[in-house]
């Protein structure tokens, strides 16, 4: 990590590490470390931490926990890169690969087929969830991302037709106590807000194209709150159609391999200039695939 920010007159006389908190967002435990472990410098010359500091000088944190000034990154066909620099790097995950290493996954995550030194995911996707994921390339830049509000925003295809246009599902999450992967409904657990607008109703295969904006970002939030008002994701082996649904609305899940669900646009606060950044992925091809098959069992009935 490297950061150099530069005194204003509403800083002059405050303390090198008051400054660098309040206005890069770095936190107390990064300062700690750049203190420790890494180095300060006022206008080239080193300088401790509690120092005080003046209009127009410039500060440079840096902390480099592996010895290396940068992260090397591989380039992975698989994995489309819809945003990088220095701070980090967004990519268009595909469906069926998990976000970082876990005991059922050791190789082949996200972050493992992107480098060997270790790097911060601040967005977790779903296994089969496709899209946006961004992943910070060092502590502050993950701690100053996920510090900002962000809005993300997903795309969905669902089992029957929402009630009218747009709505929110405002439903407490906790987890499931017999199991360690389901979440549930539970006015004991975390607050969890969801906000769907109904982008098309396919009438012939009672499907609907839905986007998602979520307020919140609890494990499985879409997924299961989908499923808590009626219309589950096509697709999802998880939180799906009930076994005791029409055969016709278990026919909809032959439309896509997995969950129906892709992240399709992400804003963001910028962790070196504190601006707003939003960025886009395309649909998967198995999502286009989808989308083209219910657009013509349509036309069959024209």
């Amino acid at each position: 990590m490297r950061l150099i920010y530069i005194v204003t007159h509403e800083d002059n006389g405050r303390r090198a590490v008051d400054v660098l908190c309040s206005r890069t967002g770095m936190s107390r435990l990064m300062s700690k470390k750049v203190r420790l472990y890494g180095s300060l410098t006022c206008n080239g010359k080193h300088i401790r931490m509690i120092e005080s500091v003046a209009v127009g000088d410039v500060l440079e944190a840096q902390y480099w926990p592996e010895g290396k000034h940068s992260i090397e990154l591989r380039d992975d066909p698989l994995l489309p890169v819809i945003f990088q620099d220095d701070w980090l790097i967004i990519v268009n995950k595909p469906a069926g690969m998990v976000t970082h290493p876990t005991y059922l996954h050791e190789k082949g995550s996200v972050t493992d087929r992107l480098a060997d030194q270790h790097l911060h995911p601040v967005i977790r996707l779903d296994r089969d969830t496709s899209g946006l994921l961004l992943i910070a390339m060092n502590g502050h830049a993950h701690h100053v991302i996920s510090s900002h509000a962000m809005d993300k925003s997903y795309v969905a295809l669902v089992h029957g037709k929402l009630p009218q246009k747009s709505g929110i599902i405002d439903l407490p999450i906790g987890r499931d106590p017999n199991s360690i992967m389901l979440r549930r409904i539970d006015e004991n657990g975390s607050s969890a807000q969801t906000i769907w607008t109904s982008l098309h109703y396919f009438k012939r295969s009672n499907v609907s194209f839905v986007k998602y904006k979520l307020i919140t970002g609890r494990t499985h939030q879409i997924r299961l709150h989908s499923k808590s008002i009626g219309h589950p994701l096509l697709g999802d082996w998880l939180y799906g159609i009930e076994e005791t649904a029409a055969d016709t609305d278990k026919q909809a899940d032959k439309f896509i391999p997995r969950q129906a669900l892709h992240a399709a646009s992400l804003t963001f606060t910028h962790p070196e200039t504190l601006k707003k950044v939003t960025v886009s992925a395309p649909l998967p091809m198995d999502f286009k695939e989808a989308l083209t098959q219910l657009y013509q069992a349509e036309k069959e009935d024209l």
